[in-house]
């Protein structure tokens, strides 16, 4: 039998981000960030963030925007889900790059900006929680 699948929708992420896809969408983000395999280097990484644009080489994860609609619900267009992405990452709560060994692999890998993230929560009079 296979598992449902489950979104939740934060208060603080919606009142961060302004809108509920928004929201879905950083919060599955968070999620696969507390799943990468460098995970205790990933969190050393955003506690010695002092907002110099030192490289970030922790907790970077590859997803396309076909498996983010599928697992946030959403079935958005892959065109949309990126223009979500995009706007989480102008606001400064994720961070994408291309693939930086393989040039040929087109899928973007993703890290999620927890400091930024509990810094604007903070603002909102916000914390991010489980």
């Amino acid at each position: 039998m296979n598992k449902f699948k489950r979104v939740y929708i934060k208060e603080e992420l919606v009142a961060l981000t302004g809108d509920h896809r928004s929201a879905i969408i950083l919060n599955q983000l968070i999620y696969w960030s507390e799943r990468v395999r460098d995970i205790e280097e990933f969190i050393e990484e955003e506690k010695h963030r002092d907002g110099c644009s030192r490289e970030l080489t922790k907790g970077w994860f590859a997803k396309t925007s076909e498996e983010l609609a599928k697992e946030t619900l959403t079935h958005m267009a892959p065109a949309t889900m990126r223009r979500y992405l995009k706007k989480l990452v102008i606001g400064g709560w994720l961070n994408e790059r291309p693939n930086p060994i393989d040039k040929r692999d087109h899928t973007k890998q993703y890290r999620v900006s927890i400091a930024n993230i509990q810094k604007d929560l903070q603002k909102l009079g916000y914390t991010l929680q489980d």
